[in-house]
C-alpha cells in the first residue's frame, strides 16, 4: 500500500500538477497580492499638505433619478478637505424633477455646486456618454473626477488622494468602487458570496494589470482624467455606436503605463449603493462582458488560464492517485500539494478581498474558483442573446 511504484503515467501526472501549481503560486498569487500591497501602500503614504501639489478639480456626477442618494453624496463632496479650488457639476439625465429640487436647495448653501441636464428627446446615442461629455464641457478646471449619483464618499480626504497623482504629471487615475446595499451592506441573497467573489476577481484583473503598468479599464464610479486627454482622443467618438464603454473602452484607448496612476487607499474608495445589489451585479456583468470584447484581453486571458490551471491541478491529482494504485503515496503527495496550493491561494485571496471591502470567502474559495469558467460562460450566453440592446441604434 505504501510501496512507491513510479510509472510513466505517475511521472507525467506529477509534472502536470507541478506546472499548474507553479503557475498559480507564482503568477496568480503575485497579481492578487499586488492589489492588497497597493491598498496598504497607498493608505500609508501621507498626502501632500500644500495647495501647490494639487490641481483645480471639477467633479462630474452623472445622476439618473438619484435624488435620495444625492442628499447624502453632495454634502460629502462639497465639504471635502481639499486645498485647491474645486466644483461639483451634477448632470441630471432627463432633467428629473426630484433631482432638480435637491440641487436647487443645495445651491443656496454651496456656491461651487452646479447642474446641467441631458435633453429628454435624445435618441440614437448613449445618454450616459452624452451626459459625461456635457459635464466635461461645462467644467471650468482641467482635471475631471467622475462619480455617479448612486455613489457615497466615506472620507473627506477622498479628493486629496485622487488629486495627488495629477501633481506628479499623471493624466488618468483609476480608483476603486465597491457595491453595498441601501442599509450599508449587501442585502442577503442566495448568490451573495458568489457575486462578491466575481466582483473582487474582476477588480483584481484590471487593478493588478494597471499596477503592473498595463492599464486597460477603469470604473466610472471612481475615475479621473484631464480634459485635454479627453478632447485629444475626440471623446467617445470611437464607441458612439455603443450605449456603454465610457470607462473601460475609453480607458483602453487612452491609458498607458506612463500616464496612468492607480489609487487604492482606503480613503479613496467609494461605495455604490443599490437597493438590489444582485440586479446591479447582473447588469454590470452583462455590460462589461459585452464591451470587454473591445479592450485588450491579456489580463482576461491570463486569469481565465488560471481557472483552467486550477482544474488541471485537480485533474492531475486524481490521475496521480489512480495511476499510483495500489500504492497510496502518489495520492497522498498529490493531495498534500493541492491542499497546500489551496491554502496559499486562499490566504492571498482573503487579504485582497478584505482590503477591497468584500467577503473573504476562504472556505468557499475552491468551489468558486472551480465554477468560475462555467459562471462566465453563462453570462457570455446571456450577453449574446441580448447583444443588440448594447447598441445605441436599438
Amino acid at each position: 500500500m505504501f510501496e512507491l511504484n513510479i510509472t510513466l503515467p505517475v511521472i507525467i501526472s506529477a509534472a502536470v500538477l507541478l506546472v499548474a501549481v507553479l503557475w498559480l503560486l507564482i503568477g496568480w498569487c503575485s497579481y492578487v497580492r499586488s492589489v492588497r500591497a497597493r491598498v496598504v501602500a497607498d493608505s500609508e503614504t501621507p498626502v501632500p499638505e500644500g495647495p501647490e501639489a494639487y490641481p483645480q478639480v471639477s467633479i462630474v456626477v452623472y445622476s439618473e433619478d438619484d435624488a435620495e442618494n444625492l442628499e447624502v453624496l453632495l454634502p460629502a463632496l462639497l465639504t471635502q478637505d481639499y486645498p485647491e479650488q474645486f466644483e461639483v457639476i451634477v448632470v441630471n439625465d432627463g432633467a428629473v424633477s426630484s433631482t432638480k429640487d435637491v440641487i436647487s436647495r443645495m445651491e443656496q448653501i454651496y456656491s461651487n455646486l452646479y447642474m446641467t441636464f441631458t435633453p429628454l428627446d435624445s435618441r440614437s446615442l448613449s445618454r450616459k456618454k452624452l451626459a459625461v461629455t456635457l459635464g466635461i464641457k461645462a467644467a471650468r478646471f482641467e482635471v475631471i473626477v467622475h462619480l455617479t449619483g448612486d455613489c457615497r464618499v466615506t472620507s473627506d480626504q477622498w479628493l486629496r488622494h485622487i488629486g495627488r497623482h495629477f501633481g506628479d504629471g499623471k493624466e488618468l487615475v483609476i480608483g476603486y468602487a465597491y457595491p453595498v446595499g441601501t442599509d450599508g451592506d449587501e442585502t442577503p441573497h442566495p448568490n451573495r458570496r458568489l457575486h462578491a467573489f466575481s466582483q473582487v476577481r474582476t477588480a483584481v484583473e484590471y487593478l493588478s494589470w494597471a499596477i503592473a503598468g498595463r492599464p486597460y479599464r477603469g470604473d466610472s464610479h471612481n475615475l479621473a482624467y484631464r480634459r485635454s486627454i479627453f478632447f485629444r482622443s475626440k471623446g467617445f467618438s470611437k464607441s458612439l455606436n455603443l450605449k456603454y464603454g465610457d470607462d473601460d473602452v475609453f480607458v483602453n484607448e487612452v491609458a498607458t503605463g506612463e500616464n496612468t496612476a492607480v489609487e487604492l487607499s482606503a480613503d479613496s474608495m467609494v461605495q455604490v449603493v443599490s437597493n438590489n445589489p444582485a440586479a446591479m451585479h447582473r447588469h454590470d456583468k452583462l455590460r462589461y462582458g459585452f464591451t470587454g470584447r473591445l479592450i485588450r484581453r491579456s489580463a482576461l486571458t491570463f486569469f481565465a488560464t488560471c481557472s483552467w490551471m486550477w482544474w488541471l491541478a485537480i485533474g492531475a491529482t486524481v490521475a496521480m492517485s489512480l495511476f499510483g494504485l495500489p500504492s497510496l503515496i502518489p495520492m497522498i503527495a498529490g493531495v498534500v500539494i493541492l491542499l497546500s496550493t489551496w491554502i496559499c491561494m486562499a490566504v492571498a485571496w482573503r487579504g485582497t478581498a478584505l482590503s477591497l471591502c468584500s467577503t473573504a470567502a476562504c472556505l468557499t474559495f475552491p468551489w468558486f474558483m472551480s465554477i468560475h469558467p462555467l459562471y462566465t460562460l453563462i453570462y457570455w450566453w446571456r450577453g449574446w442573446r441580448t447583444r443588440k440592446s448594447n447598441y445605441t441604434w436599438q
